[in-house]
Formats: C-alpha cells, sequence, structure tokens
C-alpha cells in the first residue's frame, strides 16, 4: 500500500473541505509547488492532486499551478477534478503525471471513458465518490442515481490504474474510516483500489490494512496531515 498526501488546490491555495462543502474551507498553503516538494521531501510515494474549481466548473481553473508541480517534483502523480475530455486527459499525461482521475466525464460518457482508458492504459483511474452509496459528481455538487457497485462495473474490463474510493461522508472530518463500509464498498471489486475519506490517525491507516484486500493499493490522507494528527512518515511505516 502506498500512502498518497492530497493536495486540494482552490482559488490557487491548498485547501480541505469539510465533506466537499465549499462553504467549509480550511487554508493550510499558499504554494501548492511549494506543498508538493515538502511532502516528496518528507517521502511521498505519491501525490494526489485535485483542481476543486475545475471539478465544480469543468474549466482547468489551476492547470498552471498543477503544471508547476508536475515540473517541480520527481514522484508519481495523479490529478482529479475537472477531466471532462480527452483534450484535459492528455494535456496533463503529456506533462508528465502518472494518472489522470475521471469522475462526472466517467458518469455522464463511460463508452467514451473506456476507449480513452483503452488507449492509456494504465494511466485513468475511476473516481468513485461515494455518498449515500451513490456516485456524486461535478465536485459534488450532484449526486447520480447510480450505486458505486454498478458503476465500478461499468468499467470492469478497462486498463483502469486504480478505482478512487471516497466516503464524502468522512472526507475531511477526521472522524475516522469505517472499515465495514469500505469492506462492502469493495465487495465484487478485483481491479486495484486507492481508499480516500476520513483517515484521522494511525489506527485508521492499520485498520485498512488488517482488511487483507489485496486490492487495496493506497491511502489518499489529507486532513490529518496538514492539522499534524499524522506524521507522513509514520502513515509510511504503517503501510509497510
Amino acid at each position: 500500500m502506498n500512502i498518497l498526501p492530497a493536495i486540494d488546490i482552490k482559488s490557487g491555495k491548498c485547501v480541505r473541505l469539510w465533506q466537499g462543502s465549499f462553504n467549509r474551507v480550511d487554508v493550510y498553503g499558499d504554494d501548492p509547488v511549494e506543498m508538493a516538494l515538502k511532502w516528496e521531501k518528507e517521502g511521498a510515494d505519491m501525490l494526489h492532486i485535485v483542481d476543486l474549481d475545475a471539478a465544480v466548473t469543468g474549466k482547468p481553473v489551476n492547470r498552471d499551478y498543477i503544471k508547476g508541480i508536475l515540473k517541480a517534483v520527481h514522484v508519481p502523480v495523479q490529478i482529479g477534478g475537472g477531466v471532462r475530455d480527452r483534450t484535459m486527459v492528455e494535456y496533463y499525461l503529456e506533462h508528465g503525471a502518472r494518472s489522470i482521475v475521471i469522475t462526472t466525464f466517467a458518469y455522464e460518457h463511460p463508452e467514451e471513458v473506456i476507449k480513452i482508458a483503452k488507449q492509456y492504459p494504465g494511466k485513468i483511474s475511476i473516481g468513485v465518490d461515494v455518498l449515500s452509496g451513490a456516485v456524486a459528481i461535478k465536485g459534488w455538487t450532484q449526486t447520480g442515481n447510480v450505486s458505486s457497485y454498478d458503476f465500478i462495473k461499468k468499467f470492469s474490463d478497462a486498463p483502469v490504474y486504480a478505482f478512487i474510493i471516497t466516503d464524502i461522508y468522512k472526507d475531511g472530518t477526521l472522524s475516522g474510516v469505517e472499515p465495514e463500509r469500505i469492506k462492502k464498498a469493495l465487495d465484487g471489486v478485483s481491479e486495484p483500489v486507492i481508499i480516500s475519506g476520513g483517515v484521522s490517525n494511525i489506527d485508521d491507516i492499520r485498520n485498512i490494512k488488517h482488511l487483507r484486500n489485496k486490492n487495496i493499493t493506497g491511502v489518499i490522507i489529507g486532513r490529518a496531515l496538514y492539522t499534524g494528527a499524522i506524521k507522513l512518515i509514520d502513515a509510511m511505516k504503517a503501510v509497510k
């Protein structure tokens, strides 16, 4: 399992949201590139970058900041938020992204995303943002009528890098993960999965690891790292 520090960018700043709400924003840094270099220096396996503005508008508002991160760091970078067409996928891949996370585009045009995944095998990740069992889209401002299970099933034959499963109810709250909820979300999933949402302490990471699910390849951590509730080096020791 890898540990992926999250860098969520809103209006050029590093922020954390509470359950994805843009009305509850905490700023943790004014320079996304500097933050990326910090996590790289501390030994991050991979970085998880999200353009929050783009997630809502569909326009790459923070693209230049993300390009700066891709140019500055040497660890793999995973990028999501507002990737709504092939052009944005190819832009980030051309600038060195390891994986592109697609959610809304995958929800609205699954066949097109499957084609892109086959064209770029192992480069596309599917974001599965879950609220009350259903997939949320457009920066979590809308909830669709498709269950996470059915959504994942649509891409079961596509050569994706991973499914990024986020528990929206837990995200940004430091309220801890619920192993049974994770276990249920992974029922029937045979592809690689990265878990996100609610990680608050080292025990949460250990609990995920103790599920002994070989498909869980990573854990994304946000607020817990920024508040100091978890030290990155300790998180990495816990999984390795």
